[in-house]
């Protein structure tokens, strides 16, 4: 599969968007904010692993059934 050429346009789209997003950042700590309410809910992600276990564990289970 061959590469695809970035298109300009979004290259400069995205870096603008960047940007913007580091000066939110920037005036949201400057205004006594807290890492946690940055970062928010959102990005909080299970543990897969522990996950797993925890259904192979407590899961359905097949009795009688082969």
């Amino acid at each position: 599969m061959a590469r695809r050429k970035k298109n300009e346009r979004s290259v400069r789209v995205k870096a603008q968007l960047r940007a913007q997003a580091g000066l939110d950042r920037k005036h949201f700590f400057e205004n006594g904010g807290e890492m946690a309410r940055w970062r928010g809910l959102r990005l909080v992600q299970q543990d897969k692993r522990k996950k797993q276990n925890k259904n192979a564990c407590r899961g359905r289970h097949k009795i009688g059934r082969s």
